[in-house]
């Protein structure tokens, strides 16, 4: 539970979100130390804070990274109330370099060797041929170029439009694979990250279930 040596243990680094995971954290991930429904993939497209970064960017690479807790980004294994980490013995990479008085260890890694769901998934595994599908009919749109589109008023309900059908394909994908497989919903974000819907909130675009089905709103 001890961190480096000028570390005040005030958690703002676990409070922000937990760590990507990388190549030297496979094994934590094989030998069970880490299990699939503690990770989340974030898929190529969407807005993330890279180490340090104070404002979200598009995701240029897919990576793994910890899940959150209670609808935010708060490191699943942060003990508030300790001040230190579930996991300390069996922390990711990123975490054992992590030191605020010093960051340029940390910095040297960001976006280096990035492990995905894929490198964790058996190439025997019958769900992975699922996830290829998934990728390839229904990707993560670059939900940076999507809030550059859904700027212009005159333009709005088309564009909402194709999102929805998108949208919902992207929630037909889960929908059959959680059933098929019996995935838990962590199970489901470390396979699929986080649907569609959800990436839009930031946006202002919120999905609402009618009668008639799946509206977006914004």
């Amino acid at each position: 539970m001890t961190g480096p040596a000028g570390c005040q243990r005030c958690g703002a680094c676990c409070q922000q979100g937990g760590p990507a995971l990388h190549g030297g954290d496979l094994e934590l991930v094989r030998s069970g130390r880490l299990r699939l429904d503690d990770l989340v993939t974030v898929n190529l497209g969407e807005l993330a804070f890279q180490p340090l970064a104070t404002s979200a960017t598009p995701v240029v690479h897919e990576f793994l990274k910890l899940q959150g807790r209670e609808g935010t980004w708060c490191c699943t294994f942060y003990d508030q109330t300790a001040r230190g980490c579930h996991r300390y013995t069996d922390r990711p990479l990123a975490c054992g370099l992590l030191d605020c008085t010093d960051t340029g260890p940390l910095l040297a890694i960001a976006g280096q060797d990035l492990l995905t769901r894929f490198d964790c998934i058996d190439h025997n595994d019958p769900i992975l041929a699922v996830l290829l599908k998934h990728q390839l009919q229904s990707p993560c749109p670059d939900i940076q170029t999507i809030s550059q589109d859904f700027e212009p008023l005159a333009t709005r309900v088309e564009f909402l439009a194709g999102l929805l059908e998108a949208v919902n394909l992207d929630l037909a994908f889960r929908t059959r694979t959680t059933s098929t497989f019996q995935l838990s919903v962590a199970l489901e974000l470390f396979y699929f990250g986080r649907p569609l819907f959800q990436l839009l909130l930031p946006l202002g675009i919120r999905a609402v279930n009618t009668p008639a089905g799946l509206r977006l709103n914004g």
